[in-house]
């Protein structure tokens, strides 16, 4: 239940590979979302609006599973219990699917879902034959989730609704810990008491893997009572990154990729090449390293591995080149993945004017973090501000203007140039009046901008067509 959620995506191909028959509800459903980008035996995939209740009871569903987003009190939830059947939420079918391996999780604020794909790489490369469980498509595969043979799974582990204290974690990787999720963390207090929950559920000899350049990160850290492997980019540290630049650097993904040194306290171990932009991702390639290194990986074996890393949809994605813009998009929803994403944009295109589209998620985020949202998006050169998307609240489509509207305002008030889209049209028309060729254009948020990407495709063939 929930189907379209890109973790709930995840399990359905994990299950398939361990030769279920899978059936997906959603609210959101459009079938080919699903199954065109998903690469595995469509034969085994089954999917129904929640209302069709009929054809899901047809399928005599044996377990069920639901996201962390579907309400404890859903008709259809209570309908299956109701019956007797086995329901349980995504982290606890993923834990049940995940159980007898050694759980590499992958936990933080920033970073996740990259850092999951990277360690996936290197230990895939290593020949370990991992599983994976990761919140985005790889873009090499178009999988999310694996199941391999291997004795080490990849697991990307999210606090919300402490949902990561189901899991079983052998080694954690925590890539920082920052203010988020404010419809259901109280405080920083409380959401600093989950992680080092978390932490905690490690086996007394486990590891954890931690951002010596975070303060809330380091400080779970010192409390933890386990082999603690620190990762900066900015101080002394058992792993760190030296950035440089070399001819290399940028011909390593069609001038979007970077090159690094890689070293720790004493010594210098090499060169590491990715093809990711943006110092955000040298952290996360140390942190993959070192995880990777932490679970058997020679440090030579892992530079190689994660040298074909080729990255996560939604994540610095370039989607083309056309009409003389350059079109990326990004799953940047947070204040602080903004900025990192805004500035890698004018790190890769020097010069370029940046247009950012950004579709804000929820109005507890954006209304706790309002300030460093307006100073985020004020690095772009023009901001074309979407409703908020209230995902998981309850408010109306005017609530949702109007506080897009005053964040508009406080852009353009505090020296920016900003404008309030009604709608994914309205933006695409905007793009038709004022985009130029020599423009980076940027969508942004966890919801739907991406579909301006497609839409603007979907013109191009018809064009071509024509």
């Amino acid at each position: 239940m929930g189907a379209l959620g890109s973790g709930m995506r995840a399990l359905a191909e994990l299950l398939i590979d361990a030769g279920e028959v899978v059936t997906g509800t959603d609210n959101q459903l459009v079938a080919d979302n699903f199954v065109h980008q998903t690469a595995f035996d469509h034969d085994r995939l089954r999917l129904f609006r929640p209302d069709e209740v009929e054809q899901i009871f047809a399928q005599s569903p044996t377990r069920v599973a639901y996201s962390m987003a579907i309400p404890e009190q859903s008709q259809l939830l209570e309908a299956f219990r109701s019956l007797g059947k086995s329901v349980q939420s995504l982290p606890q079918a993923l834990n049940q699917i995940l159980g007898s391996r050694d759980q590499l999780c992958i936990a933080g604020t920033h970073g996740k879902t990259t850092t999951s794909g990277m360690v996936y790489s290197i230990l895939d490369h290593a020949a370990c034959h991992p599983s994976a469980y990761i919140g985005g498509m790889k873009t090499s595969t178009g999988r999310s989730g694996v199941l391999g043979s291997g004795p080490v799974a990849v697991v990307e582990s999210c606090e919300y609704r402490k949902s990561f204290l189901q899991l079983t974690p052998a080694t954690v990787v925590l890539t920082g810990i920052e203010s988020d999720h404010f419809d259901y963390f109280k405080s920083e207090i409380e959401c600093d008491q989950t992680f080092i929950d978390f932490i905690h559920r490690l086996p007394s000899d486990g590891k954890l893997i931690y951002n010596a350049d975070c303060l809330r990160a380091t400080s779970v850290a010192a409390i933890s009572g386990r082999t603690t492997i620190s990762v900066s980019l900015t101080k002394d540290s058992e792993w760190n990154a030296i950035p440089y630049i070399s001819s290399a650097s940028k011909a390593s993904s069609g001038g979007q990729g970077q090159e690094f040194l890689l070293r720790n306290r004493t010594h210098e171990i090499g060169v590491v090449r990715i093809r990711l932009p943006g110092s955000h991702n040298r952290f996360n390639a140390v942190a993959a390293i070192a995880a990777s290194v932490a679970n058997g990986v020679a440090v030579e074996t892992a530079i190689q591995g994660i040298a074909s890393f080729s990255g996560i949809h939604r994540r610095f994605e370039h989607r083309g080149h056309f009409g003389g813009i350059d079109w990326i998009d990004d799953y940047a929803h947070h204040p602080t993945a903004i900025r990192s994403t805004l500035k890698t944009v004018h790190e890769t295109f020097p010069g370029r004017r940046v247009i950012a589209i950004c579709e804000p998620h929820q109005l507890s985020r954006l209304t706790a973090m309002f300030s460093d949202f307006r100073s985020a998006l004020s690095l772009a050169d023009e901001c074309l501000i979407l409703p908020v998307l209230p995902a998981r609240e309850s408010a109306s489509s005017a609530e949702c203007t109007r506080l897009s509207g005053r964040l508009v305002r406080s852009i353009s008030d505090s020296g920016g140039r900003a404008f309030l889209m009604a709608n994914l049209d309205q933006v695409i028309g905007r793009l038709d009046h004022s985009g130029r060729p020599g423009d980076v254009v940027i969508t942004m948020g966890a919801g739907r901008t991406h579909q301006i990407h497609d839409e603007i495709h979907r013109r191009l063939q018809r064009n071509s067509a024509a």
